[in-house]
């Protein structure tokens, strides 16, 4: 009778006929060579990635939201109050796009919002990342807030820091599995050493970091759209059932992400299909069940969501564009990523015809190619669809790389194993990631942990909200503010605070409580009127200012041109007198004057703002909002508050750059203008 066994101790061994305890077949196979270096390896490899992950989370809450966080954050609390992502939060619709949807049948909003379909579903991004970052609120104990009773700030700022560290968590969590799906991506196609080298460098890069520290769909988007290449890579070489499922997974994943970057995806899995089908016998049958796959995790969707209806409503970037003059304004086709990619593939090219004689070395070089084709097409894919179908208000040049950045950066890495495989081949592993690492750094990418595209600081951002603290507030007072600087503040106070771009100017004329509209960046920097800058041209000029007195004049000369067009919005064409500029003031007005318009024609944003003058964030918000339905007739005196906010009390905060107003109800016919009064 043979003996029972327990499975967690012991296993059969049927080729000896006995039994072998389960430590003791452990500790055979550990002394395999092979087994033991792939142990040490992927030891090693999670040491880098819990280093990458440590890099990310250490400095994750240094700087507060961006508006865009603040977007996705709030889209994530409407998950934890609904089950999913709505277009109210606070009792307030929210407001995140351009303005073109008339809302004829209500009376205060005379738009409504294109992010947002005709069933109050989020549809302008993937659910994924807000879904993730809804998750992370769960966990962590970050719970919606509630617009019950008087208005009051309802977060201090340790409470601001932990809810931003709580949402770019998951951004955080996107970063590291980037990290793993190079490293195994790269074993895939290449070899360890592309896999060392996207793995060490990618850990540090700097662009990767900043992506990862935001709670917004990049650091997700960047790594899907790897893993959908690396995965849809195996398809076309293996084509095994599991592959099918894999790779089906990731599409249905990065749809539910980011839809350009699936479309480019799906472009390139509709080029690569005649491959897999002259490959593969059942390569028909084994397309037709992906297809199939995919289908079956992004249609309800589309349906459920009404997303289809909302398409044709967004104006698209292409409109827009100067072809083919604007293929140079862009990534790749930048002077430093062109030029590295041409030196790259020219030293590639010459190593493999220099050295035609070494069959080890040919074949590095030729295993290269096929894969140098495979991500190219997906970058050109991704750079197509981004021209193709992305809306106005987001092209923006920084978004423009995310589709392909992932598929690039394991080229790059793949393409320095390559180079160094076939000069040095032995210390490949150990030379690839130090190429890799230097060229970057000649490009101008050196490691910074700090790395983030947060702008504000949290004193800034504290400003306003501790000074709402001390005014008091009853019912009827409604909080505005500049877009979309009303995320931010809704998401750190707890208060509703409505965007006033869509609102009617009949509502807020008429509204009979009291009203606060929030204004920030209200001065742009061009480096002509700091403290500085004033003291070194008052001297110049024969005057000696005081370190203070150099301070007093540049607050008033940065936020200048700011009162003096909010003064003549709601004055009715009545002059209000500023105080006299000296001199030295004057010059360097004229200085900052002849700068401005550069500042904002080299935004990332500058498409949507072409064919408009723009001088001030001000101009900037309101081209941005109402750039398809007559920005001219909605600014300066036409603007919905010019009337409202006659007469009210203005202060600017000239330490935070915003400036707030308290205004009374009173008759749209009332004369008066505002006194500003400067506090720090």
């Amino acid at each position: 009778m043979s003996p029972t066994l327990i499975p967690s101790e012991k296993s059969y061994a049927p080729e000896l006929g006995t039994v072998i305890p389960l430590h003791r077949r452990i500790f055979d196979m550990a002394k395999d060579p092979l087994i033991r270096s792939r142990i040490i390896e992927t030891s090693l490899a999670i040491l880098v990635l819990l280093g990458g992950f440590l890099i990310r989370m250490h400095y994750l809450d240094e700087r507060p939201f961006w508006v865009d966080e603040a977007e996705s954050s709030i889209n994530a609390l409407t998950i934890l109050q609904n089950g999913y992502p709505t277009d109210t939060y606070l009792g307030i619709p929210i407001y995140e796009n351009t303005l073109i949807h008339p809302w004829p049948g209500n009376a205060e909003y005379e738009f409504r919002d294109l992010s947002y379909s005709d069933k109050h579903l989020a549809v302008y991004h993937g659910w994924l990342p807000l879904y993730a970052i809804a998750g992370s609120f769960a966990l962590q104990g970050v719970t919606p807030d509630s617009a019950n009773g008087v208005p009051a700030v309802k977060h201090d700022l340790t409470e601001r820091k932990r809810r931003t560290r709580a949402a770019r968590l998951p951004g955080v969590l996107f970063g590291v599995l980037f990290l793993a799906v190079i490293f195994a991506g790269g074993r895939i196609l290449f070899g360890p050493d592309a896999a060392w080298a996207g793995l060490l460098v990618g850990s540090v890069y700097p662009y990767h970091i900043a992506i990862s520290r935001q709670a917004r769909y990049y650091s997700a988007e960047v790594a899907l759209t790897t893993a959908c290449a690396v995965s849809l890579w195996l398809l076309v070489k293996e084509c095994k059932w599991k592959h099918v499922f894999l790779t089906a997974t990731a599409f249905v994943l990065l749809f539910h992400t980011h839809l350009q970057s699936f479309s480019a995806a799906g472009l390139v899995c509709l080029l690569a299909a005649p491959v897999i089908v002259h490959r593969h016998l059942d390569g028909v049958r084994k397309l037709c069940t992906f297809a199939a796959l995919v289908a079956a995790g992004t249609l309800p969707w589309i349906i459920a969501t009404g997303f289809y209806r909302q398409q044709e409503r967004i104006p698209r970037a292409w409109t827009l564009l100067n072809l083919p003059g604007d293929f140079l304004r862009y990534p790749p086709v930048q002077i430093s990523s062109a030029t590295t990619g041409v030196v790259l593939a020219v030293l590639t090219v010459c190593l493999v015809l220099i050295k035609p004689g070494f069959s080890l070395r040919l074949g590095s070089a030729k295993k290269l190619l096929p894969v140098l084709l495979f991500l190219s097409v997906w970058a050109a894919c991704g750079y197509a669809t981004f021209l193709a179908f992305v809306p106005a208000v987001s092209f923006d040049s920084g978004r423009l790389n995310l589709s392909y950045w992932g598929p690039l950066f394991l080229l790059a890495s793949i393409t320095a194993a390559a180079i160094t495989r076939t000069v040095v081949p032995r210390y490949s592993v150990v030379l690839a990631p130090v190429l890799l690492l230097v060229v970057f750094m000649a490009m101008g990418r050196k490691p910074n942990f700090h790395e983030t595209f947060a702008a504000g600081n949290w004193k800034t951002d504290a400003a306003a909200l501790d000074y709402l603290k001390s005014k008091s507030m009853d019912r009827t007072t409604k909080l505005y503010a500049a877009p979309n600087d009303h995320l931010i503040l809704t998401f750190y106070s707890g208060l509703p605070v409505e965007d006033i771009t869509p609102v009617r100017k009949s509502y807020l004329d008429s509204y009979p409580g009291n009203i606060i509209y929030i204004d920030r960046s209200i001065s742009v920097e061009t480096g002509f009127l700091t403290a500085e800058s004033i003291q070194a041209a008052a001297l110049r000029d024969g005057t000696r200012l005081s370190p203070e007195e150099a301070e007093r004049w540049s607050v008033l000369l940065r936020t200048r041109d700011y009162r003096e067009a909010m003064l003549n919005s709601v004055s009715r064409g009545v002059t209000q007198a500023l105080e006299p500029v000296p001199p030295f003031g004057e010059q360097l007005l004229a200085e900052h004057h002849r700068k401005l318009p550069s500042v904002f024609a080299g935004s990332s944003l500058e498409l949507i703002t072409r064919g408009f003058e723009i001088r001030s964030w001000t101009d900037w918000r309101n081209v941005m909002k109402y750039r398809f339905v007559g920005p001219e007739q909605r600014s300066t005196v036409h603007a919905n508050y010019a009337d409202r906010l006659r007469g009210s009390d203005a202060v600017i905060l000239s330490s935070a750059d915003t400036a707030l107003y308290f205004s009374r109800w009173h008759p749209a016919d009332i004369n008066g203008g505002i006194e500003f009064r400067f506090m720090q």
